[in-house]
């Protein structure tokens, strides 16, 4: 059964939605406006600075980066646009929330996840490029507002305290597994098509298909994983648990024929904390209705 949240609660918790909707919606654009700009100069003086340098190593790892300005600017203003999406549908739904209609909360899980998800796959590119500062929190205060209201959804409601552990640590492994590997699939869609050699796969690059073609379709089960055990479904346990299977084994795919950085065995990793979680029976009995 779905949460029998008292009344005032869901009242308190239906404001908290509404008030981060609205400051989604008019904060988000202008701090993409703010944090774009920076990164992209980053990445352009960096490649800039590569692209003529004596180093042959350099010369080979310019020509990795060239065209990331262009990834990055479709993918940020893509994944924010869809966390704007989400605050305007927040916007219509949260009355049916505060009613207590089942569909409402599982919407509601979904759409705050989208901003949060955004906001954590910038903090790779703002760190990378800016160093650790004001960009930094930028992409990070968009994170919060998608997550603040998304853990008060789950948290606020009427449960017991095991029940909230089981919340907290599922969904936010959902979330942060989602993020991570569509970041982790863009870094192997960088490299695999801005490579020197391509169209053909230089030993060691071979494997980084599987990003793009294979493991975003495992971040998009994670992400609807969301919005199905939101709703107390079984499909969204199955979901997470093939979310967690694909994000699994196609990171430790690339770590493991590729292995230049760390990104792919933490993305592994990640996956099957998903996967052991999901089958934990205290946590699985409590992550759906039959």
């Amino acid at each position: 059964m779905l949460p029998e949240t008292p009344q005032r609660t869901r009242m308190i918790i239906m404001i908290v939605m509404v008030v981060a909707a609205l400051l989604i919606i008019v904060v988000e654009p202008l701090l993409v406006q703010q944090i774009l700009p920076p990164i992209i100069k980053g990445q352009q003086t960096r490649y800039e600075k590569m692209s003529t340098s004596d180093n042959s190593e350099d010369l080979a790892k310019a020509e990795l980066i060239k065209d990331t300005p262009y990834l990055v600017s479709f993918f940020y203003p893509f994944w924010m646009g869809l966390g704007v999406v989400g605050a305007i549908v927040v916007l219509v739904i949260a009355r049916a929330y505060y009613r207590n209609e089942s569909w409402a909360r599982g919407v509601a899980l979904l759409c705050f996840a989208l901003p949060s998800m955004g906001g954590a796959y910038m903090l790779v590119p703002a760190i990378n490029f800016t160093g650790f500062g004001t960009y930094v929190i930028y992409a990070m205060i968009i994170s919060l507002l998608g997550l603040i209201p998304y853990f008060t959804i789950l948290l606020a409601e009427k449960s017991d305290m095991m029940q909230k552990v089981v919340n907290f640590f599922f969904f936010l492994f959902l979330g942060v597994q989602g993020a991570h590997s569509f970041a982790n699939s863009h870094a192997a869609l960088r490299i695999q098509w801005m490579h020197p050699a391509r169209p053909s796969w230089p030993p060691g690059t071979w494997v980084l298909w599987l990003g793009p073609q294979t493991m975003w379709w495992g971040t998009i089960a994670l992400i609807l994983a969301i919005l199905f055990l939101g709703l107390r479904k079984k499909a969204g346990w199955y979901l997470a648990l093939i979310g967690g299977l694909v994000t699994m084994v196609t990171n430790f795919w690339i770590h493991f024929v590729r292995g230049t950085t760390s990104d792919y065995l933490l993305g592994g990793s990640m996956g099957l904390i998903v996967v052991v979680l999901a089958l934990i029976p205290a946590f699985k009995q409590r992550l759906f209705d039959e």
